[in-house]
């Protein structure tokens, strides 16, 4: 079972790839993103490779066709976003969280809690769709799939080894910044530390995917064994990172992907020397990396299970959500405002207290903010790149072939939709764009561009099967 090995991108693509491959690398050292100036550098990067995409698509006079389904939910969610936005219900004050209802809404039609608020996240997912449209068709092409892919897991290891190396010295101040309260529990340049260990866990089946394409090209090359390294410190790294929800996380993606990938990975090319590395290899990052975060981790259990008081806070949120939902309705309280549409119900659960800018639930806080309407435009985007990767990986496993983009997405998805459930990935743009590269590689066609070009090629030669008056070669 051999891959045809790839080579650079297209130089045309070369000029657009940069400023994504930027937004990989970038978004995760700058705080994921959070800050209002480190998002516009990702949205003005995202924007960027956009219209340099459009003049790839000059270059190459083409029109990329887009699935009916996609286009009919990407129209929707963009209807509605900009319905909350110009029919806005009142202005809120951002430090008293006070509203002041605006006589000029028409409460029969989408709106939003705050338009301001509503503006930027709805200005920052315009870019992402932008940056998403330019994966899509890139992603169609071999070379530009596995040369994003890589860069995917180079950027997840660049967060394993800072993560890693903060938890060995024992720094109390995070990467770029000094020390705050709310930053106790930070990992690399991410302030919290579940969010960073769902960047991990975005991260690995990308590195899990480029090593075994690796070892089915060149089997015992140096580079195969490299990419072995990066999958086993990015993997390695969930475990120093102190979030309970990565570690549950972690070995059962492992175990998906061993069923994923069981055709792959058991091909015997690994020689007894190379098991010899491999081997202390796994030890050393045991020791060394492993272990110490493990130690921390029973103490972080034991404290859930005694005090119980993150499981309890969490849970008296999520009843605070479900009183929401019942009144945000059909269209929402409007893009990010969860903050402000939250605190009447919060003061409704006894002993719910605190600030809460994210619900630790992104399920529910996306249907506070969109309604149902825009959640099941979101839920199609979702199930529909699930659906069509579960069916890329079965025809491939009915043709015995290898389909390893899929399998990934398919992992990482997956993942990162089971740790919403209780805590807030997908409110983060670090991990946003993580998530709309999986999704560009769902709703690419890359079998499609293959089996044409195969067509093209058979037409051309149609004498290459016999040689001489023998059958066919093979």
């Amino acid at each position: 079972m051999r891959l045809p090995s790839e080579n650079l991108p297209p130089w045309r693509w070369l000029a657009a790839l940069l400023p994504i491959s930027a937004v990989f690398i970038y978004a995760p050292l700058a705080f994921g993103g959070t800050t209002f100036w480190t998002r516009t550098v990702i949205d003005w990067l995202l924007a960027h490779a956009f219209l340099l995409w459009v003049c790839v698509l000059i270059l190459e006079r083409r029109i990329p066709k887009v699935s009916p389904v996609l286009a009919s939910v990407l129209a929707l969610l963009i209807l509605l976003g900009t319905m909350q936005w110009i029919n806005p219900q009142s202005i809120v004050n951002p430090y008293t969280f006070d509203a002041e209802p605006r006589e000029d809404h028409l409460p029969w039609l989408p709106g939003t809690v705050d338009a301001k608020t509503s503006g930027w996240v709805l200005l920052h997912l315009l870019a992402l769709l932008l940056g998403g449209l330019v994966l899509r068709d890139g992603l169609s092409k071999s070379s530009v799939r596995w040369f994003l892919f890589r860069v995917v897991a180079l950027a997840g290891l660049t967060i394993a080894l800072l993560g890693i190396n903060q938890k060995s010295v024992g720094t109390d101040t995070m990467l770029w910044g000094i020390r705050h309260p709310y930053e106790e529990n930070f990992f690399a340049a991410f302030r919290y530390h579940g969010n960073a260990a769902s960047f991990l866990n975005l991260s690995w089946p990308a590195a899990l995917a480029v090593w075994i394409r690796s070892r089915l090209v060149r089997p015992g090359s140096l580079l195969s064994s490299l990419d072995l390294c990066v999958f086993l410190v990015v993997f390695g790294a969930i475990f120093v990172n102190s979030s309970k929800a990565g570690l549950l996380m972690a070995p059962f993606g492992l175990v998906v992907a061993g069923w994923l990938f069981r055709r792959e990975l058991f091909v015997a090319t690994t020689s007894r020397a190379g098991l010899f590395v491999l081997s202390g290899f796994l030890s050393i990052l045991t020791v060394i990396a492993v272990l110490p975060g493990l130690v921390l981790k029973v103490s972080k259990w034991r404290e859930l299970v005694t005090e119980g008081q993150t499981l309890q806070g969490r849970l008296d949120a999520q009843r605070a959500c479900l009183l929401a939902i019942e009144d945000t309705g059909l269209y929402g309280s409007g893009a990010g405002t969860f903050r402000y549409a939250f605190p009447p119900y919060q003061n409704q659960i006894e002993g719910l207290v605190g600030y809460w800018e994210q619900a630790h639930q992104d399920w529910f806080q996306t249907l506070i903010e969109w309604g149902w309407i825009g959640f099941s435009a979101w839920a199609v985007l979702f199930g529909g790149a699930m659906f069509l990767l579960w069916r890329r990986l079965s025809e491939a496993s009915r043709q015995k072939r290898p389909e390893l983009s899929a399998g990934a997405a398919f992992l990482a998805l997956l993942l990162v939709l089971i740790h919403s459930l209780a805590d807030f990935p997908l409110q983060i743009p670090a991990l946003q764009w993580l998530v709309v590269f999986y999704l560009a590689v769902a709703w690419s066609s890359p079998g499609q561009a293959i089996r044409k070009k195969s067509r093209r090629r058979a037409e051309k030669k149609p004498s290459d099967s016999t040689i001489n008056g023998k059958g066919p070669t093979g």
